[in-house]
């Protein structure tokens, strides 16, 4: 026999499991309804968003504010991207320009200056509630640290479903290797088929993503 006691894994599962770092305090914006950028609002983010519109070659973006305008227009309402008034321009203009942003990285500075980190403290507070629709109507193109991270900086408007359905990699992955520690604890498989059936719901569930609302 061993000179100590066998800890009996049960009484490790029952323990809090962590979910990796913590984040911030999840708050919401006031909804309200779409308006065109004032300058001051767009003095904010020009300098951010500009450089993302320009070609590599070719002529410049005609006009990146109000494809700008265009993007959140279409993120703070529930319709289509064809429904994009006509002055605001070209619908697919202000789509490929979301992608692009998404894709670049782009979208995840706009969504950081509206986090509470003492060295940004909310900078883009004023454009809040129309970067964080954005960044929900870009969801289906986001990796899953870029999804998670809106969680992190608890932008629950940002999110496209309540932030428990959303993928909890941290979870699932020490619930997979504490499921591990039953294989050779005889009467337990029961319990590790349970587990393992956890650990595929910690992958989340996509069926209620709502990219609108």
């Amino acid at each position: 026999m061993p000179p100590w006691p066998m800890r009996d894994p049960l009484l490790t599962l029952l323990e809090p499991l962590p979910e990796g770092p913590p984040g911030f305090r999840p708050r919401r914006y006031a909804r309200h309804p779409w308006a065109p950028m004032t300058d001051a609002e767009w003095a904010l983010i020009e300098p951010l968003v500009t450089p993302i519109l320009e070609p590599r070659r070719g002529r410049p973006a005609e006009n990146p504010r109000r494809t700008w305008d265009a993007i959140f227009w279409v993120a703070c309402s529930t319709g289509p991207w064809r429904a994009l008034p006509e002055q605001l321009g070209k619908p697919d203009t202000a789509h490929r320009t979301l992608r692009r942003a998404a894709r670049a990285g782009l979208l995840g500075r706009l969504l950081l200056g509206l986090s509470d980190r003492p060295e940004i403290r909310r900078v883009l507070d004023p454009l809040g509630w129309r970067i964080a629709r954005a960044w929900r109507r870009a969801t289906r193109l986001l990796n899953l640290g870029q999804l998670l991270f809106a969680k992190h900086l608890g932008l629950l408007d940002a999110l496209p479903c309540p932030p428990d359905r959303l993928p909890r990699p941290f979870l699932s992955e020490t619930l997979l290797a504490r499921a591990r520690i039953l294989f050779d604890w005889p009467g337990n498989r029961a319990l590790l088929r349970h587990l393992l059936d956890l650990h595929r719901l910690m992958a989340g569930d996509r069926s209620c993503w709502r990219l609108t609302d």
